[in-house]
């Protein structure tokens, strides 16, 4: 008897200790890091085409706090028809649980766009965020992007239009990887409906004498001999709308920045991920896609019969010369072979890859550079004098400010381009990054901290910075408001709005151990299929 309960002691013991200093469990509570991961949801799965997403909880419509029971049916639109599937049925799944692995100084120091676990100054409950800012740092948030630089003392400006001008910003970059999770659909031609409704109307056009398939299949053909154009069309706007956020009637996934009458309204997405399969019906074919985006116009050329790629950039105007960034090269193809071609516009770098190899651009590569103060010349087509005078959304601190008007951003547009004969398109797929909105999704009207050139955070050697992937309604370091922060906190660890102080981080998620739980039949079973790493 004594042995044993000596046995059972020491494993307590080890057992707390572990969940204390090195491992521990976590339930996702919101919807604020969607669909990266998931808090109380409801998983929809569309009877046009059979694609599956999740939306937030609709027990409670957050803009109202009116239950929806209140409200009416609600219903929910496909994203990538943009029909309506009618009232769905509400069965609402427990958000997805992980392991934390806590940081040990001197061990594991926390990185810049780890999923974080940390206590939150205002309530000093349990948030999960994306760290996006590092301690010694300034942050600019300019059209979705994160920019930062080092502060130094008595020489780095915290304040001001000039500050946001300075050479030494960089914008804030992400691996491969981590890039690759963090590309939320938009569009994707596996998904056309089966049977055409005539609401349905494809994303694409075709250009060009030749073209089988583009508005009703998912297959899109081509078997002329000119050149031929892949134009989106616009029929759904590249946006930062989430498809997690329909909780509310009235919600348009299609809504565009100058529809005053759709609520909180969208933001225009420049970083764009173009992909797709073309099979070779001739030889020779030339595939050129191209992203208009920011005054400029990004693309690839890809030479499919000599095996050679590059990327390259312009501005948008007319005469200008193109301006080669990369290249790189790949085996020739022939009649019958299957190329596929991904073609990434994303925190300012060009990304080329040959099925699934990177062959010219990169971080490095084909990386071009914009100042915060560019960035925003850029976006909105304004002047330095003209973002400056413009006060009709506040002045940017106690008011969001000229960068939290979704209508002057220009939108991006996106093509692709053929020469050489006929061939067949594949998983046509648009996709973009995750965009941190630069304005509150709440009806106080927030002023974003870093959103403007005179309200930035300079973080110090002990601050940390955190953003949710639900960018649009994520309560986080952008958003909290004076007063918010607990009076013990305030007084022993950190009295700055926004920051996390190094002392109430926990850990890095790593691993989603148990995923939402599926409700399809009488018994609720874990979604075994979405146990993965978490980057």
């Amino acid at each position: 008897m004594k042995e044993t309960i000596t046995s059972l002691v020491i494993a307590l013991m080890l057992a707390l200790v572990f969940r204390g200093f090195v491992v521990e469990g976590f339930q996702i509570p919101t919807g604020s890091m969607a669909p990266t991961l998931l808090g109380k949801n409801i998983r929809h799965t569309s009877p046009h085409n059979g694609y599956s997403w999740t939306t937030g909880p609709w027990d409670m419509i957050a803009q109202s706090r009116v239950p929806a029971k209140v409200q009416g049916p609600l219903t929910v639109t496909d994203p990538m028809t943009g029909l309506d599937q009618g009232e769905s049925n509400r069965k609402l799944s427990s958000g997805d649980r992980v392991f934390v692995l806590k940081y040990l100084p001197m061990l594991h120091e926390p990185e810049r766009w780890d999923v974080v676990v940390f206590k939150n100054p205002g309530t000093h409950e349990n948030y999960i965020k994306r760290l996006v800012g590092l301690p010694g740092e300034q942050l600019a948030i300019v059209d979705g992007d994160f920019f930062t630089r080092k502060f130094v003392e008595g020489k780095t400006a915290t304040t001001g239009w000039d500050a946001w001008e300075a050479s030494d910003w960089e914008v804030a970059r992400k691996s491969e990887r981590i890039q690759r999770v963090m590309l939320l659909d938009v569009s994707d031609s596996r998904y056309a409906p089966l049977v055409v409704d005539p609401g349905y109307r494809s994303p694409w056009d075709g250009v060009g004498n030749g073209w089988d398939g583009v508005r009703s299949s998912s297959e899109y053909v081509y078997s002329g001999s000119g050149d031929a154009k892949l134009v989106w069309n616009g029929t759904r706007p590249i946006t930062d709308r989430y498809a997690y956020n329909q909780i509310r009637n009235g919600f348009d996934l299609s809504a565009t920045p100058d529809q005053p009458t759709t609520g909180y309204r969208p933001f225009y997405v420049s970083d764009i991920a173009l992909s797709v399969d073309m099979k070779l019906n001739e030889s020779g074919i030339v595939a050129t896609p191209m992203i208009s985006a920011r005054g400029h116009q990004f693309r690839a050329v890809v030479d499919a019969g000599a095996g050679t790629a590059k990327v390259e950039m312009r501005e948008d105007q007319e005469g200008a010369a193109w301006v080669a960034m990369d290249s790189g090269s790949f085996g020739s193809r022939g009649v019958g072979d299957v190329v596929g071609i991904e073609f990434w516009h994303v925190d300012q770098a060009m990304w080329l890859f040959i099925d699934g190899d990177l062959v010219c651009g990169g971080a490095e590569n084909g990386a071009y550079s914009m100042t915060p103060l560019e960035r925003a010349q850029a976006a909105t087509g304004m002047t330095r004098v003209e973002l400056e005078a413009d006060r009709r959304s506040g002045d940017g601190v106690s008011k969001p400010g000229v960068l939290s008007r979704p209508d002057v951003y220009k939108p991006a547009t996106v093509e692709w381009g053929f020469s050489g004969g006929g061939f067949a398109l594949h998983n046509v797929r648009v996709r973009r990054d995750i965009s941190y909105k630069n304005m509150s999704d709440d009806s106080s009207r927030t002023a974003t901290l870093g959103g403007h050139p005179e309200h930035f955070p300079t973080l110090t050697d002990e601050e940390f910075f955190m953003c949710g992937d639900n960018s649009p309604r994520s309560l986080d370091s952008r958003l909290w408001e004076e007063g918010s922060i607990v009076p013990w906190v305030e007084e022993l660890i950190d009295d700055r709005v926004g920051m996390v102080n190094r002392d109430l981080v926990v850990g890095k998620a790593f691993v989603v151990y148990w995923p939402s739980m599926l409700k399809e039949g009488k018994m609720a079973a874990p979604d075994v299929g979405r146990v993965r790493w978490i980057w």
